[in-house]
């Protein structure tokens, strides 16, 4: 049975002061026109905010946010302006996408509670009513208990995440100019039936992840919780492939990207509030070696691989990004050029990692309904896209896995696992 909503309003919200004439074209970098074409998605869940009587007072929580995001959009313009194809930003001040809906029969409690990816969906925008030029939607959901939920949908192609905890700390450097963009490639994704699970790691759960990562053959080394997890999921999702087909390991080449944050690699460093797309891509590829323990495919072996190639993204590297085109080569990978296609591998098995573990996104601004007491994305159809950011304690590691179903079922065992050995 459908849920009953009533959607209150769609609106556009508009700066409450026009940009300044010299700021209404706002030309893309190149980092920010090689970021995929999608739109990114956060949903930041607040307790109920009793009024003096002690009913819920929806229009003035409302009407506190209504009254904040016109003075953000004078600091963050370029998301009231419209993308104008790949290149630039008409920042017009058009606004931003406002929508509130009001869902009487649920409570905080039970979304946050059973937490079913899947049904988060429907408290952000997927993209903008309006279209996918706009570049900030913003859809605020009041629940019956009086609880609410502001899901943010953001265009990929101005910002990164970072922008989610930017906005508690101070204005931000739009200088796009940093890279000089050349002419983008075509993009292009491939819908399939993708899963959405969600995986909750403590510090006791993190502790034993560290354990099975510390100890190598050769050396040791003291993982961080990013590089712990991150082995963990990228070394089950490997042993799923391998057991589907283990006649055609050898023809299989493992790879994995993790997004990182490039403002403090650069030479001069970024501003911390720079604003707009900083991240960079390290690469790590592993092949069979039957030589090894396990292919070559252990805890160790896996998390010795991420720490050197997030280790490349360093001052050499930035200086590459900085010519467009050359860099784009530098980068490329085919079955022509790429020595990692020798010996027959004619398949790429790759996943992609993304952490927010490091914002502080549950120190968001105050809009004075207090701080979130949960903070998540949402279920999304990109496969072998995983998701990591931090728990409200501040200790722990969430894990949002989007796979296809035979592919999570041995992270969701092991993940069990585990859980069962904890005293």
């Amino acid at each position: 049975m459908a849920t009953p909503v009533d959607i209150v309003t769609i609106d556009m919200i508009k700066p409450s002061y026009p940009t300044p004439l010299h700021l209404k074209n706002l030309n893309l970098s190149f980092l920010d026109q090689t970021s995929p074409s999608v739109h990114f998605h956060v949903i930041l869940y607040y307790e109920a905010y009793p009024s003096n009587n002690g009913s819920h007072n929806y229009e003035k929580m409302s009407l506190k946010l209504k009254q904040s995001l016109p003075e953000a959009l004078v600091t963050y313009y370029p998301l009231a302006g419209r993308i104008r194809g790949t290149c630039w930003v008409d920042c017009n001040d058009a606004g931003a996408e406002y929508i509130e809906v009001r869902f009487p029969d649920i409570q905080l409690s039970d979304v946050i509670g059973k937490c079913e990816p899947e049904r988060l969906n429907k408290y952000v925008p997927m993209v903008p009513r309006g279209g996918e030029d706009i570049p900030l939607s913003v859809q605020v959901n009041f629940f019956g208990c009086g609880g609410a939920a502001v899901g943010l949908c953001i265009s990929h192609k101005v910002t990164d995440a970072t922008f989610g905890s930017m906005t508690s700390r101070f204005p931000p450097i739009t200088d796009f100019h940093l890279f000089q963009p050349p002419p983008p490639p075509p993009p292009g994704a491939t819908p399939e039936n993708i899963v959405t699970k969600r995986y909750v790691f403590d510090e006791s759960k993190l502790a034993m992840l560290k354990n099975f990562v510390t100890v190598g053959p050769y050396n040791e080394i003291n993982p961080t919780r990013v590089e712990a997890v991150t082995a963990f999921i990228w070394k089950n999702f490997i042993d799923a492939v391998i057991n589907r087909d283990k006649n055609k390991v050898q023809n299989i080449l493992f790879a994995a990207m993790h997004s990182m944050d490039i403002r403090s690699r650069a030479s001069p460093p970024f501003p911390q509030n720079f604003f707009g797309n900083a991240c960079a891509m390290a690469l790590m590829e592993k092949e069979m070696d039957s030589k090894k323990e396990e292919g070559g495919f252990t805890y160790h072996d896996l998390a010795v691989k991420m720490r050197d190639a997030i280790r490349k993204v360093d001052v050499d590297y930035m200086k590459r990004m900085e010519d467009g085109d050359n860099f784009l080569k530098y980068i490329s990978t085919s079955k022509v050029n790429d020595p990692c296609f020798k010996d027959g591998r004619t398949t790429i098995e790759t996943c992609c990692f993304t952490s927010w573990s490091r914002l502080p996104l549950y120190d968001v601004a105050d809009y004075g309904w207090g701080k979130p007491v949960w903070v998540s994305p949402i279920a999304i159809p990109l496969k072998n896209m995983i998701v990591l950011l931090g728990t409200k304690t501040g200790n722990g590691i969430e894990v949002w896995v989007n796979m296809l179903k035979e592919d999570i079922a041995l992270i969701d065992t092991n993940y069990h696992l585990i859980s069962s050995m904890m005293p």
